[in-house]
């Protein structure tokens, strides 16, 4: 009698153990059905199974359900505002950029002048340019002296009174 291959459907006679087409096992050794080839696998399916998605953030907060995430402690400080001497310093830049800018485009106005020919316009733009630097130089100094003056005041208001210091033995 003659059959056919489960594998491939290739006829084959009685008492072959594998087929001749496609080599497959004709002779069972075991259970005939494999999870997951010849038979559903059960445990595969259920393993396949995704977790229910969570809610978007949107839909959370419409449905009343939304929490809000905390930030850590790190990242608390890393959005926190710079202390007040990373400001200054940022300020500080701020003007020096600013002024080598204004220095360039009067350099420039200057430049263009001189090639122009108009001695006028190179003599007041040297005395603008003499009369800023001096003003520079004499915000810096007051500006350095209110600085001086200021950690002086916070120094003796930080240092104990000699007059308000009385001997409790002194009455």
């Amino acid at each position: 009698m003659t059959t056919v291959c489960s594998w491939c459907s290739t006829p084959i006679t009685e008492g072959m153990t594998a087929c001749p087409s496609c080599g497959a096992n004709l002779i069972p050794d075991g259970d005939p059905n494999v999870p997951g080839l010849t038979a559903v696998d059960a445990a595969s399916i259920i393993r396949s199974k995704s977790p229910a998605q969570p809610r978007s953030r949107l839909m959370s907060w419409l449905s009343g359900e939304y929490q809000t995430d905390l930030p850590s402690k790190a990242e608390q400080q890393a959005i926190a505002p710079p202390d007040l001497e990373v400001r200054r310093e940022i300020l500080r830049l701020e003007l020096e950029a600013e002024v080598a800018n204004l220095q360039a485009e009067a350099d420039a106005l200057r430049s263009e002048a001189a090639v122009d020919g108009r001695a006028e316009e190179v003599e007041a733009l040297d005395a603008a340019i003499a009369a800023a630097n001096a003003t520079e130089v004499t915000t810096a100094d007051d500006a350095e002296a209110a600085a001086t003056d200021n950690d002086a005041a916070a120094t003796a208001d930080e240092a104990p009174d000699a007059t308000d210091t009385k001997d409790p033995a002194a009455g």
